[in-house]
């Protein structure tokens, strides 16, 4: 190797083979300049040789090798390395990757992991929820996968659940908090870049469908073939359960049914076997601006949603109940009585003794129908579903949500809402009561000053009244009287009348929304159960209590058939009167 002036590297030399018919290429070797490697600073190592490369790598092991079809790319590799490769076509540099950001929690250590394991055996759910989400390493492993929490057979904390729980609300809790996106950006931290919904369902999908190492078998194995009912209803209540997927012994979930229990239960086999099949829903639709008469739906499923029509003109349909789940059979038979429910003729020959003589054809939906346009059909199939015992749930407004008001969950929303109601219902009642004590102050002061004007020449005595009164003559703060009541011009007087004499003794009442009973209270009311326990949900118990009495004291308004009308037609926003409680 000759010496060239400073701008020349020397290169070792480069043997073509001209006989060769490949098109030869280039093996870079950079060595990085450290104190080490100072011996080999300003040498170019570019060889066509891979032997030769391969023997620089051996002396040097921070070295680097990398194959280039240039003879300039390979020269710019072996003088900087990964810093600046420039190709014909190139003449932007390479700009550095963004890192991946590493989440800030500790991994929990394998004695942790089994006390979290006994803690999720014994069903305790507020510990298990604190644990998760003070350490989201306890269910989402480094991998992004479900966290292992028993070794040897890979069993993660759904898998724990749906074996040894004898309570699905484990199971659900378990998938909640996985499949919830706020739970998802605490373990990754905060990034805009990051779609946390997206990774939600696929942590979520991960851990209904991994399989365990042993014999193959997915959450869903697991309660199916422990018989546990409940908790494969929570399982397969999610979209992204597979439903089908096979064992170690090429088995589904519905073939190894109550294959664990000591005990032979055809029904809870039965009833197992109906969930694992297809679920479907029976829908009531109703258009968002009420211009059409509402429907039942079609039966759907998760997999297979309600379909509508997309016409411009028509109004948008929306799904504002819904009945199930249940077995396909069992939604078209559900929606064919629901739709069409048994009728009585009363002038045939099987007419029965309670019809009147008239020719009549009685359908108790047809009747709700035009009595109560807001939630007949929901009234029919609430009823409808207590008798096939399935779930059942409706859209309220003022909760903004789907509930049951005849379960636990509906009830707690309504008592959390009433709660809020009673209490704006108080803060507006002391607002009347003080200005109803300022109203009697500013008329017994006007009394007073009137005496004075009788008498203008005493001016003692109007000292004496007005420091005995407290007033400071150089106020210039008025009260003004609340307005008068405002009548209904399409009621009847007699009946306003007594209507307000009656509200006046009663007090002030609270209602779901507004000033005045409309058409959802009455709905609201009809969907709740009598049997209401006064100490769990006090606040139900009392507005029902105002219902009932409003409810008794115009009979004829609610119990005869006329089940919406005058102020029940009103709206909020626009009261017919006020309410003052007595002085």
């Amino acid at each position: 190797m000759s010496q060239t002036d400073n701008s020349l590297i020397q290169t070792p030399s480069i043997n073509y083979n001209l006989d060769s018919q490949r098109e030869p290429v280039f093996h870079a070797v950079y060595i990085p300049r450290d104190e080490e490697n100072k011996s080999v600073e300003g040498s170019l190592h570019v060889y066509v040789d891979k032997v030769a490369a391969l023997k620089i790598i051996n002396e040097h092991k921070k070295g680097r090798l990398k194959t280039f079809k240039t003879r300039a790319e390979a020269e710019s590799f072996a003088r900087n390395g990964n810093q600046q490769i420039l190709s014909r076509s190139q003449t932007v540099p390479l700009l550095p990757l963004p890192e991946e950001k590493t989440n800030t929690f500790k991994g929990p250590k394998p004695q942790d992991l089994v006390v979290f394991r006994k803690l999720i055996e014994s069903g305790d759910i507020e510990a298990v929820r604190k644990i998760a989400w003070e350490n989201p390493r306890y269910l989402v492993s480094s991998a992004d996968t479900p966290a292992i929490l028993q070794e040897g057979c890979r069993y993660n904390a759904l898998h724990v659940a749906a074996k040894v729980s004898k309570t699905p609300q484990m199971c659900e809790l378990i998938l909640n908090i996985v499949g919830d996106p706020k739970f998802v950006k605490l373990f990754y931290g905060e990034d805009e870049s990051k779609n946390y919904l997206n990774r939600a369902q696929i942590l979520l999908d991960l851990y209904l469908n991994t399989p365990d190492k042993f014999l193959n078998e997915t959450p869903l194995h697991f309660a199916a073939k422990f018989g546990l009912k409940e908790v494969v209803r929570v399982l397969v209540s999610y979209p992204q359960c597979v439903k089908t997927l096979r064992n170690k012994y090429q088995q589904t979930p519905a073939e190894i049914t109550c294959s664990r229990r000591f005990s032979e239960d055809e029904t809870l086999k039965r009833e197992i076997r109906n969930l694992l099949e297809d679920q479907y829903y029976v829908p009531v639709l109703r258009s968002e601006d009420n211009t059409l008469q509402p429907s039942i739906g079609e039966p759907f499923s998760p997999t297979s949603p309600p379909q509508f029509k997309l016409d411009p003109i028509s109004p948008i349909l929306e799904v504002k109940a819904f009945a199930g789940p249940m077995t396909k059979s069992q939604a078209m038979e559900f929606r064919r009585k629901w739709k069409t429910p048994p009728r009585i003729i009363c002038n045939g020959p099987n007419r029965r003794e309670n019809c009147s003589g008239e020719p009549f054809m009685h359908s108790p939906v047809a009747a709700l129908r035009l009595q109560d346009t807001e939630k007949g059909l929901e009234r029919v199939g609430r009823d409808l579903a207590s008798e096939y015992k399935v779930p059942w749930k409706e859209y309220w407004p003022f909760i903004n949500d789907f509930a049951d008001m005849r379960c636990n969950e509906g009830l707690k929303m309504l008592e959390k809402y009433l709660e809020n109601r009673f209490k704006e219902s108080i803060m507006i009642a002391e607002e009347l009561k003080r200005d109803q004590e300022l109203l009697k102050y500013d008329k017994n002061f006007q009394g007073q000053l009137e005496d004075h004007m009788a008498d203008p020449f005493n001016e003692t005595d109007l000292c004496k009244q007005l420091e005995s009164l407290n007033v400071d003559d150089d106020s210039e703060e008025f009260f003004t009287p609340p307005s008068s009541p405002i009548l209904d011009p399409f009621s009847d007087t007699e009946d306003s009348e007594d209507e307000d004499m009656y509200l006046a003794e009663e007090g002030l009442a609270t209602y779901i929304d507004g000033n005045e009973p409309t058409k959802l209270d009455y709905a609201v009311y009809n969907a709740i159960s009598t049997d209401i326990n006064q100490k769990i949900y006090p606040n139900i118990y009392r507005w029902l209590h105002e219902m009932k009495v409003i409810m008794d004291h115009d009979e004829r308004r609610f119990n005869k058939g006329t089940l919406v009308r005058r102020r029940l037609l009103l709206t909020p926003d626009k009261p017919r009167f006020q309410h003052f409680e007595k002085s």
